[in-house]
């Protein structure tokens, strides 16, 4: 769960689902301690799940086990399903404390598998001499199992999830650009060949905005590598917040940066391009006390006849763009195969 589903509350859900579960079949072969009292490693997923799956995933876990307790039965069966509701809201409580109270690796287990305990609420709906019996006999061992269970489950999913950050991580620099922090072109090919797939399938069809910035060697030379440098992140800036979710904005090579428009045609590509080269234009690029105002030149081409093929397309936006650079610049151009 914690590789494979992506942040938000999906993946709350999830995990509280797999926590729950968990919980569930550990009550489906439980300790006995008396006649319709168990003990199970509820209360150890319980105290967790308010890390690792937020509010909404505790909330799914708790209810799943207190029903699975009160479908079970027994004399055990109110205060059971009442202790895992306070269990649970206890381990939500602190994870609202500062950090620096919390503290981290196994004083911060030591701390929740402590706050397991809570369960022995469940003490207070057993008859007077039977709840006595079991807080003498059971409240030891039970509450080392408890600390002892949080301790190593803990530390199993804090490292499973910094691997799991050490490898998004590895991912991120393998497909970003660093200074635009854009896409690079291995993800721009790989989502082209997905587009160019659904176009000869679906007759889906596909935009690319191929832009160059006007005169960066200009800029270089002037102000130095360090401008040029600031200038092209901060016009990838003004990209990002112009297109769509759905588009692609990747560095290409050098000052050119291409977008991939999926289920666009050239009209509302052209649209999209007219916007890029005007907002980039209004742009006040910021470097150290001077303002810089840059200039686009946009080459535009659709996945129309003759082919569909990414890099056919690709290479028609090129073509356009040099049409539009030998135009005078700060201008987009339809490709002429469109």
């Amino acid at each position: 769960m914690i590789r494979t589903v992506e942040r938000g509350a999906l993946k709350s859900l999830a995990v509280g689902l797999l926590f729950g579960l968990g919980g569930i079949l550990s009550m489906s072969d439980p300790i006995l301690l008396a006649p319709g009292i168990l003990h199970d490693g509820r209360s150890i997923l319980l105290v967790l799940a308010p890390l690792y799956s937020g509010p909404l995933g505790t909330v799914v876990a708790a209810v799943m086990m207190a029903v699975f307790r009160l479908a079970i039965g027994g004399i055990g069966a109110v205060g059971g399903s009442a202790s895992i509701l306070i269990v649970a809201l206890t381990g939500y409580l602190l994870t609202l404390l500062p950090r620096q109270w919390l503290g981290s690796g196994w004083k911060q287990s030591a701390l929740f598998g402590f706050s397991t305990m809570t369960s022995l609420v469940v003490l207070l709906f057993l008859p007077s001499q039977l709840a006595w019996e079991l807080l003498v006999s059971a409240t030891l061992p039970v509450t080392i199992v408890n600390i002892l269970g949080v301790i190593l489950l803990s530390d199993l999913l804090q490292r499973e999830r910094y691997r799991v950050g050490i490898q998004r991580a590895l991912e991120n620099e393998a497909s970003v650009d660093p200074l635009t922090k854009l896409p690079n072109r291995r993800v721009l090919q790989r989502e082209g060949d997905r587009c160019s797939k659904e176009a000869g399938s679906r007759r889906t069809p596909f935009s690319i905005i191929m832009l160059d910035i006007d005169h960066f060697k200009k800029i270089n030379d002037t102000w130095g590598h360090s401008c040029g440098d600031t200038v092209l992140a901060k016009v990838a800036d003004v990209i990002r917040r112009t297109v769509r979710k759905t588009d692609v904005a990747a560095r290409y090579g050098g000052e050119e940066i291409v977008v991939l428009l999926p289920n666009t045609d050239e009209n509302a590509a052209m649209i999209v391009a007219e916007k890029i080269r005007r907002d980039i234009e209004a742009a006040d690029l910021a470097f150290d006390r001077d303002i810089i105002h840059v200039t686009v030149s946009i080459g535009i081409a659709c996945s129309n006849e003759p082919t569909t093929d990414f890099k056919y397309v690709l290479e028609a936006a090129d073509k356009a763009l040099y049409r539009a650079k030998a135009g005078g610049r700060n201008r987009v151009e339809l490709s002429a195969a469109a």
